[in-house]
């Protein structure tokens, strides 16, 4: 299964602050994104638990940026969402009889702390500022 945590993070992060004016609701976001409410509401506990999104309930409530598009890097919004790693590792025990069992974990273990590695740091290179200017282009 494809997780789309992140992406539709960046897809509501970047409609919140091309309309950086208004609150939007979590149904409107959800309608562009094209997902659930309820969904959008999960990850936006998330992003407010990590000061990237703020949410003002009520009536006339909704959620905004909690700051500049210019201080939010894409690793900080995957940080704030994603809470797996990229590759699962094995978990099962090891065939005690078997070399391969015994030490693959370990050497896929180290390839997916390299890969997560350079994902965040890619992602860092990239503000919300960013996508938004790109969007905009």
């Amino acid at each position: 299964m494809v997780d789309t945590r992140f992406t539709v993070s960046v897809h509501m992060m970047t409609s919140l602050a091309y309309h950086r004016q208004r609150l939007l609701s979590s149904e409107l976001l959800a309608e562009g994104i094209k997902t659930n409410a309820s969904f959008i509401r999960k990850l936006v506990t998330k992003l407010s638990a990590a000061g990237l999104v703020e949410s003002v309930r009520g009536k006339s409530g909704g959620i905004r940026l909690a700051k500049n598009p210019k201080d939010v890097t894409l690793d900080q919004i995957y940080k704030a969402v994603v809470d797996s790693t990229l590759i699962a590792v094995p978990t099962k025990s090891p065939q005690k009889s078997c070399k391969v069992s015994c030490g693959i974990g370990s050497v896929l273990c180290k390839i997916s702390d390299e890969i997560e590695e350079g994902t965040l740091k890619q992602l860092s290179k990239t503000t919300l500022q960013a996508v938004l200017d790109d969007l905009k282009g």
